[in-house]
């Protein structure tokens, strides 16, 4: 069954397939079930896959706000989400009881084992983060299949890919992609950030007590490389050559809020060796693109400027508008030596980062609708 005879299929009606969601977090579901938003199903469920997974207190911290936002779509949308579950583990899954699987990476290998020891015979490829198409681990092996437009084995499945924006020749999908429901996914993003108001006040709290009450509010989306620093932490270094690429930022007046990535070693990415200018390291499991919504709530016409190396600048840009700036990667080049003997891993960095940015430069476009999720 695919996605399209899927949504033409009467919610009442028995036949009315069973969805299973594999997902890697919060902003990928807001695109994932604004994806998967207007099909009828007997059933919705939903399962965390990845590095996340294997990092149970991360993992418990992410499934509690998850379920935060399911009661809040349930309670909201009952006719679209009444039946939207979470699942806690893969262990009560067996094959033959889902008939659409709406992943994020159809590339990942946990992700498609998983599709293939259930026998689902139809896949939603949503992408990355809000909708980044993704090809492998190691982007290098993905360049010429994109070139040559090859898919991955998709051993009878049927497959359907909706993913953002304009991907780039080099590292495009295999098929011409469906449009995402933008207004919708722009909507269920903001039931997200009313559901987590109350969680994320707090953080919200933390990053304005940090940058003071004047100035451009300036964060920095810390990414995942601190485990291949020495003691697991980025050196200070590198932190000052980046700050010097940050344009508008003044060091002698400002602070830089730094908000840790959630798979970030226990440590944290920074360590007590950090310049004056750099706020103590905030960690949660709120997405920084609720964040960002929350302080432009908090203090409209604030500038907010958002440095980083993740796709959670292309989620900030796209769901809030606010200005992002992406770090340069030759410092990571400078004072990383085991790119020396990896040189792959610098390339499949330098790659992901250009696509990433590609995207975010696009034209931002909100939808036709927006506002509170409609409800039927």
């Amino acid at each position: 069954m695919t996605l399209a005879s899927a949504q033409r299929s009467n919610e009442a009606n028995p036949k009315a397939p069973k969805v299973l969601v594999l997902t890697g977090g919060l902003i990928h579901l807001v695109h994932q079930l604004a994806v998967l938003r207007d099909q009828p199903a007997q059933r919705l469920a939903v399962l965390v896959t990845g590095v996340l997974s294997r990092d149970q207190a991360a993992l418990a911290a992410m499934q509690a706000t998850m379920e935060k936002w399911f009661s809040h779509l349930r309670r909201q949308d009952p006719a679209r989400f009444g039946n939207l579950l979470l699942l806690r583990d893969d262990s009560g899954l067996r094959s033959g009881d889902w008939d659409l699987c709406c992943l994020n990476n159809h590339w990942v290998v946990g992700q498609r084992s998983l599709v293939e020891r259930l026998a689902i015979p139809a896949i939603v490829v949503g992408g990355d983060g809000l909708g980044i198409y993704y090809r492998c681990a190691r982007e290098l092996r993905a360049i010429l299949p994109s070139l040559l437009n090859l898919p991955i084995p998709a051993n009878g499945r049927s497959v359907q890919v909706v993913v953002s924006g304009s991907q780039p020749f080099w590292h495009r999908p295999p098929q011409i992609p469906a449009t995402p429901p933008l207004a919708a996914r722009r909507a269920l993003f903001e039931t997200l950030v009313a559901s987590l108001e109350a969680e994320a006040a707090p953080l919200v709290e933390a990053c304005r007590a940090a940058v003071g009450p004047r100035g451009p509010i300036w964060l920095c989306s810390v990414p995942n490389l601190a485990h291949q620093f020495p003691g697991q932490q980025l050196p200070r270094a590198l932190l000052e050559r980046w700050a010097g690429h940050l344009a508008g930022f003044d060091p002698a007046s400002q602070r830089l809020v730094p908000i840790d990535h959630p798979k970030a070693p226990p440590g944290g990415s920074v360590g007590q060796d950090r310049p004056a200018w750099l706020a103590d390291p905030l960690r949660s499991s709120i997405p920084l693109e609720v964040l960002v919504r929350l302080l432009q709530r908090e203090q409209p016409g604030r500038p907010i400027r958002i440095a980083g190396l993740t796709s959670a600048l292309y989620g900030v840009r796209h769901l809030t508008g606010a200005t992002v700036i992406w770090l340069p990667l030759l410092p990571l080049w400078l004072h990383n030596p085991a790119y020396r003997r990896r040189p792959l891993e610098f390339l499949h960095r330098w790659l992901r980062v250009r696509r990433m940015r590609l995207l975010s430069d696009q034209p931002v476009d909100w939808g036709r609708a927006g506002g509170a999720l409609r409800s039927n």
